[in-house]
């Protein structure tokens, strides 16, 4: 961003704001907070779009517009009515968004987990919509084959394979949620945020989104049966970053060949799964500086 051409507006004590709209055939929820260019935020499982509120500060008082939509499924996002959460209807919902948000049709993308999974399907299908982007925690899919074959990473992510099986989401969406509270501590162990996690789990214990959220894992699987995943060349700037105990670190060096235009690759070390939570000051700093490097207003 060109600071002295655009002097950055400031936001603080200002809060996001939850607003509505259409894309995609879906009513999206969407926290937003700040002026300027469009950046947006798209979390994973188990969480929600609170969990970039402090991004969303930092990006407003650094004079951007900054989103963070609920995934579709998650509430108060629709459940969409043709029940698909695959990787390639994850991307259209991303670029549907940016098209509806922003008014040159482009944004910088910041997303992890299944927010990542968007963000990897957009960059190989959409990437006019994409100015540049940063991608946490996400196995790319030139990784899967060599993470099928790794018995210690298999069992990491047992929660991919344990969704897909008849009868899970009545194992799992139990009074209290104590799934979500495991899982955050075995991805997470050193983070600690009572109130996000009531506010992920008040999502979650909206009629029908855990039902939602369980059916992303299906919709990759079935893509991948159908060679439907996206493992094309990417020319848009993209940072990826990994904490060193996230079991998406292990195989990550294998996406760096798809990448042709500027990529940068950081694995950050004693980091879990939430690495914008963990270590929210330095990884706040990585996301400007490279939209600020390689997209610059």
């Amino acid at each position: 961003m060109n600071t002295a051409a655009r002097p950055a507006p400031k936001q603080t004590g200002s809060k996001p704001v939850l607003k509505y709209l259409q894309a995609n055939g879906v009513r999206f929820a969407y926290l937003e907070q700040g002026t300027g260019p469009l950046v947006m935020f798209l979390h994973g499982f188990p969480d929600n779009a609170w969990s970039y509120r402090k991004q969303l500060q930092a990006f407003a008082d650094a004079g951007y517009r900054a989103v963070s939509p609920f995934l579709r499924g998650y509430a108060p996002t629709g459940i969409p009515a043709d029940g698909m959460f695959d990787p390639i209807v994850l991307g259209k919902d991303l670029e549907a968004l940016i098209a509806a948000l922003s008014e040159d049709g482009q944004a910088c993308v910041v997303g992890m987990d299944w927010g990542g999974t968007s963000t990897f399907q957009a960059l190989a299908t959409a990437p006019s919509a994409i100015k540049a982007a940063v991608v946490m925690n996400t196995a790319h899919p030139i990784t899967f084959s060599s993470i099928r074959r790794d018995p210690e990473i298999v069992r990491a992510i047992f929660h991919v394979y344990f969704f897909q099986l008849a009868g899970a989401e009545s194992a799992v969406n139990v009074e209290g949620l104590p799934f979500i509270d495991y899982l955050w501590k075995l991805w997470s162990p050193d983070f600690n945020d009572d109130e996000h996690l009531r506010s992920i789990k008040q999502t979650l214990s909206s009629p029908g989104t855990m039902a939602a959220a369980l059916k992303y894992y299906g919709g990759l699987t079935e893509a991948g049966r159908l060679g439907r995943l996206p493992v094309s060349e990417m020319h848009t700037p993209t940072l990826t970053i990994y904490g060193s105990n996230d079991p998406t670190a292990k195989y990550s060096v294998k996406e760096e060949r798809l990448f042709r235009g500027p990529h940068q690759r950081i694995v950050l070390p004693g980091v879990g799964h939430f690495p914008h939570l963990e270590r929210e000051a330095e990884v706040t700093g990585l996301i400007m500086n490279w939209f600020r490097t390689h997209a610059p207003d």
